[in-house]
């Protein structure tokens, strides 16, 4: 009896402990507010996407003006959607690293073969 009742306990406690933490998960607006003070960027789109299990925020951000080269570059910033922190594009095993898969929508990219066959014609 005391045993069942320990263990209610203890599952109890686990909820009330996890609820808080999927509680504070971002919404897409405060992973943007967080990246354009954090960076200094204009947030220009949000996409919610989920890699290995894990939910991300993929930000679409501008640089804002000036006289800079990088003025109004427009980039991607990957972001874990419970922290708000960068997360790394790059996979790395124990072969070597991995990139990341080209967002939905986007053409991969072209080979060195395939970029030799449209500069030079096939040989």
């Amino acid at each position: 009896m005391v045993r069942g009742t320990a263990i209610r306990a203890l599952v109890g406690l686990l909820v009330l402990v996890a609820a808080p933490s999927m509680a504070m998960a971002l919404t897409p607006e405060e992973a943007a507010r967080k990246v354009a003070e954090t960076y200094g960027v204009e947030v220009l789109r949000v996409r919610e996407v989920e890699e290995d299990g894990r939910r991300l925020y993929l930000l679409t951000v501008m640089l804002p003006g000036g006289d800079r080269n990088d003025a109004f570059q427009v980039g991607t910033l990957t972001v874990d959607a419970d922290t708000g922190e960068p997360v790394p594009r790059l996979r790395h095993r124990p072969d070597g690293y991995e990139l990341p898969p080209p967002p939905a929508g986007m053409a991969p990219e072209p080979t060195a073969d395939r970029l030799r066959e449209r500069t030079f014609g096939r040989h």
